[in-house]
């Protein structure tokens, strides 16, 4: 069906070039839209809306500056979110740390932005691959509106529905016919008309309280950054740990903490955040064996070997302290610069990628809420795993993944295992091989926890990994795996 609307698309265009289009040119109906709302292009307009967030009323607040856009929903001083970049989708954490939630542009995504901003208005639109074809008229929502199809080079291809009385927006749609937009309730907005309703298939998309035309350029979320000593090297890992796990300081106290890729952002013990009379900023719901509410709190310095953090956001979980540590080191930190985890000689090193480095086997990162997921082969079945360093297993399946492939192995033992907000009983067996890239990995000991749905369709944890050096780098997707060798 998409490839024949695509092709019914081709014909229409192919039979009614631009400017032939009777009785209006289509460059005349773009100056009229121009003299309305030329510029909105590029201005930057910060929209808020209502929003219910676990059964409490918040305010939803994006903000819009051409094909990007920063969407924030905020419970106290703490921000969750999402950011496009024009061409893919990000998420967004307490820390402003931006993970990319898909590997492929979103080609729907950006058309609803060429929409949204009037992109195809900009002059520089035609010249960077965009296209504007005129459809003459139709009938949307019982008025007579010009149509006109517009799309570039990534975008999937829209109609879009002018009212010639006030030459705006009246509405949308994909050429597939799959979601239909209605846009209502036009205001001034500095020197815009901008819509407060728009509708998507006759439900209610968007109703904004305010709309604003901001100065300066929307900055995309950047994260945390870090200074970087001389000295010492990297940050020593306790040996008799499988789990890396470290001595830090934080605001000048000694903590024990968890380098934790499973975790999607900073969080530390409640006996910690006491001890250094914290108060919190914010709450939210964590979810790991079990849920539940925590408080969000803000502290710094974090020193961690040769590298120092400033104030940051911390998650408070009340049932961390009693496994060994009170700092969880997650997203934030690791998508900050390259970290190599060496369990041959248990440290870990920040930054600093050498040549060398750049010869192990690469394996590519896709993310999942913060979390590094890889694709390995299990004996024959091609699995999605997560990365989890915070996890003591080799591999730990999905227990519904698992229920799907129950032939992957036979469970000959059964543990009690337990983790942030509950306790699960975990069945183990073992798998004759694991390949990950061009490595193969045999007679792997493999695991499902009952009670477990994590990320992709299981973790691969720290048992598997122990077995290489690895060097984790978020900001180029990646990892690279070197397997151990005698010191």
């Amino acid at each position: 069906m998409k490839f024949a609307a695509r092709a019914a698309l081709l014909c229409v265009l192919g039979m009614v070039p631009v400017g032939a289009a009777p009785p209006t040119p289509l460059s005349a109906l773009l100056g009229h839209m121009r003299s309305v709302n030329d510029g909105l292009y590029d201005a930057r307009v910060v929209s808020t809306s209502p929003r219910v967030l676990d059964g409490e009323a918040t305010t939803l607040k994006t903000e819009v500056q051409g094909l990007r856009f920063l969407l924030q929903q905020c419970t106290g001083a703490i921000c969750l979110g999402t950011y496009f970049d024009g061409e893919r989708l990000f998420s967004v954490n307490i820390n402003r740390t931006a993970l990319p939630r898909s590997p492929a542009p979103e080609a729907f995504l950006r058309a609803l932005r060429i929409l949204g901003t009037l992109q195809f208005l900009s002059p520089d639109f035609v010249a960077d691959g965009g296209s504007i074809y005129d459809g003459g008229y139709a009938t949307f929502n019982s008025r007579r509106c010009r149509k006109i199809f517009v799309s570039d080079k990534i975008a999937t291809p829209m109609i879009v529905y002018v009212d010639p009385q006030t030459w705006l927006v009246a509405g949308a749609q994909d050429v597939n016919g799959n979601a239909i937009y209605a846009m209502r309730d036009y205001r001034k907005v500095g020197r815009y008309e901008l819509p407060f309703e728009i509708d998507r298939n006759g439900n209610a998309l968007e109703t904004y309280t305010t709309r604003t035309i901001a100065d300066g350029s929307l900055e995309a979320p950047s994260g945390i950054s870090a200074m970087v000593g001389p000295a010492p090297a990297g940050m020593a890992l306790e040996p008799q740990s499988t789990t890396p796990l470290g001595t830090c300081t934080i605001g000048g106290v000694s903590a024990r903490c968890l380098i934790d890729s499973g975790n999607s952002a900073m969080s530390m013990s409640l006996e910690l955040a006491e001890q250094l009379g914290l108060q919190p900023v914010g709450m939210l719901h964590v979810a790991g064996l079990g849920n539940y509410a925590t408080e969000v709190v803000r502290t710094g310095p974090l020193q961690m070997g040769n590298v120092r953090f400033g104030d940051l956001n911390y998650i408070v979980l009340s049932d961390i302290h009693r496994y060994g540590y009170d700092i969880v080191v997650g997203a934030d930190v690791l998508a900050s610069m390259p970290v190599t985890i060496d369990y041959n000689r248990h440290a870990i090193f920040f930054g600093g990628v050498t040549q060398a480095d750049l010869a192990g086997t690469t394996i590519p990162l896709e993310f999942q809420n913060f979390v590094p997921v890889v694709n390995v082969t299990l004996g024959k079945s091609p699995t999605s795993l997560a990365i989890d360093t915070g996890d003591q297993s080799n591999i730990n399946l999905a227990y519904d993944y698992y229920q799907h492939h129950s032939d992957l192995f036979k469970a000959t033992k059964m543990a009690n295992v337990s983790g942030v907000g509950g306790s699960s009983v975990e069945y183990i067996g073992e798998i004759a091989s694991v390949r990950i890239g061009t490595l193969t990995a045999q007679n792997q000991q493999i695991g499902t926890t009952k009670t477990l749905k994590g990320t992709a369709d299981g973790h691969l944890g720290a048992g598997f990994l122990s077995q290489y050096r690895i060097v984790l780098d978020y900001a180029h997707e990646r990892m690279r795996l070197y397997p151990m060798k005698p010191l």
